[in-house]
């Protein structure tokens, strides 16, 4: 128990929510060792990640100060993020194997009495399309942003807020994924095949299309990329995180917040616009967004009375 105790105080709170996501993916991997391909591989990841994470904290503890192990204990979260995220794919068609796209296309029609992602096509133009590309790739740019801002700020702890909420949103966005899977309408409205034809762009919309593309799986030679798209449209995960980038750039104020505003609503619009998503997901995006500022906090304060500390 003291070992453990020992373990708690060195660790922030960022960490405590990477280990609980480790957490929960080992879990996940022992329940489903059998239907997953190499359960052994990714359990010995999840083991390594977490021993990783406590190895940073107990050097950093001991050479607290140093700028080197600040910025390993600062930037170690970025591939992180991305490990975990790539990660929950393996396990949403396991718990939750059936996609809600029919559900969220009904809820959608419901409301405005048309495919909102067909309305809106009406109005595409090339330009239009070529900056809601441009402002869609700025998804993880955002947040970079203003941790680089928050960062170089003097005798100011605003990064470790942020980074902090941050952290924990992207975590808790990869969770609600788990409730309702769907692909989203590109290729359940339209014709994915047929979407560089039907909403062009000038230079850069293909090869953005294409990196988007790629992060989901699919690449211009896949069979069938519906089958194997991952299913992470219920909610918007870029509405939510980027929501969550606009409210904390005014909260804390940020130089760069009327950029991240004008940039960040773009973004948003951009994922019905560019048929990545449903409105109903872009609306529970922003629901969860103003959840995550609300209850980050005051989970904050509970992690911080078992002992967990706030900064490095």
């Amino acid at each position: 128990m003291n070992k453990v105790k020992n373990i708690i105080i060195i660790l922030t709170i960022s960490d405590a929510y990477t280990l609980g996501m480790l957490i929960i993916y080992s879990i996940l991997c022992l329940i489903f060792w059998g239907q997953l391909e190499t359960p052994l591989l990714n359990f010995s990841s999840y083991v390594l990640v977490s021993l990783a994470v406590i190895g940073f904290a107990m050097i950093s503890s001991r050479y607290k100060g140093g700028k080197l192990f600040t910025l390993v204990r600062r930037l170690y979260i970025i591939p992180v993020v991305f490990f975990i995220y790539s990660n929950i794919h393996l396990y949403i068609p396991l718990v939750n194997p059936d996609d809600y796209d029919k559900v969220l296309i009904g809820w959608d029609y419901a409301l405005f009495g048309v495919n909102p992602t067909e309305w809106v096509g009406q109005f595409a133009i090339p330009v239009v399309t070529e900056y809601l590309q441009f402002s869609y790739m700025m998804f993880y740019v955002i947040p970079f942003v203003l941790g680089v801002e928050f960062t170089l700020r003097e005798k100011d702890d605003r990064f470790f807020d942020f980074a902090r909420i941050i952290i924990f949103g992207f975590f808790v966005s990869y969770l609600l994924y788990f409730f309702m899977p769907a692909i989203g309408p590109r290729f359940t409205v339209h014709d994915f095949a047929s979407l560089n034809t039907e909403l062009p762009g000038l230079f850069l919309t293909n090869a953005f299309r294409d990196m988007v593309n790629a992060g989901g799986g699919v690449f211009p030679d896949t069979v069938n990329p519906a089958a194997i798209i991952n299913r992470d449209c219920m909610p918007s995960g870029h509405t939510m995180m980027t929501f969550v980038s606009i409210l904390i750039a005014f909260k804390f104020q940020s130089r760069f917040k009327w950029i991240v505003l004008v940039i960040g609503m773009s973004l948003i619009f951009s994922t019905v616009y560019l048929r990545y998503h449903y409105v109903v997901d872009v609306m529970a995006g922003i629901l969860f967004a103003i959840l995550t500022i609300w209850i980050e906090p005051k989970l904050e304060k509970l992690l911080k009375n078992l002992g967990f500390y706030k900064y490095d």
